[in-house]
């Protein structure tokens, strides 16, 4: 079998366990972690490190635990999202109710550690999504890996913040080089101009020359 035919039935494998795992974190949030696994495929690692990073930023997540542990949690508690106000009352419940057991954690399978990692991926971007009022495809997520953006939590922010209410679609897409030419000036454009205000004291011409590097078509 090829290395893609292996990572495609690796994550396959993943997505059937996030399905086992219905009955304790329920329907809606084991196909949500599904469809995050679905696409963020073999840049979850990455994407998850982004995602673990930002909510530490905005104070969704304690520094001290890992996305990973947030997912395995669900997988242990009698309490879905559903039976909270927030996904923030939710996070909080994990944390301080649900204890692991740090010797079965640590001998997962990288199938199990993959749907541990989805789910609490899942959960933390559902929380940021009820915080910032948007929601946030899996695409933009893995866009920002794609254009180095671990441990750059104020350009994620800036990325967000710019692209919300539905136009993060189309930043994820002229990262991929997909847009039609319309459009994609018109993202480059509001990329300058968020730039500038991020960076102000780079040169126009070094930001223009930034906005044109992220797409990677």
């Amino acid at each position: 079998m090829g290395l893609f035919g292996t990572i495609g039935s690796f994550f396959s494998s993943a997505c059937s366990f996030i399905g086992s795992a219905v009955s304790a974190v329920g329907g809606a949030l084991a196909s949500a972690a599904t469809a995050f696994l679905s696409v963020a495929g073999s840049y979850l690692s990455p994407v998850v490190t982004i995602i673990g990073m930002f909510t530490n930023l905005i104070g969704l997540k304690d520094e001290k635990e890992s996305v990973e542990e947030i997912g395995a949690k669900a997988m242990l508690s009698d309490k879905k999202p559903e039976d909270f106000e927030s996904y923030t009352e939710y996070i909080n419940h994990l944390r301080e109710d649900i204890k692991l057991d740090k010797e079965k954690f640590d001998k997962a399978t990288d199938i199990e550690k993959a749907t541990r990692s989805a789910i609490g991926a899942t959960i933390l971007v559902k929380g940021i999504e009820e915080k910032k009022g948007f929601e946030i495809p899996t695409e933009a997520w893995v866009a920002m890996v794609k254009l180095g953006l671990e441990g750059k939590e104020k350009e994620v922010d800036s990325l967000l913040e710019t692209f919300k209410n539905g136009k993060l679609s189309d930043f994820a897409n002229y990262v991929e080089g997909k847009l039609d030419a319309k459009t994609e000036a018109e993202v480059s454009g509001t990329l300058v101009e968020m730039y500038q205000k991020l960076e102000p004291n780079a040169s126009i011409e070094a930001i223009e020359k930034r906005v044109m590097n992220m797409d990677k078509s």
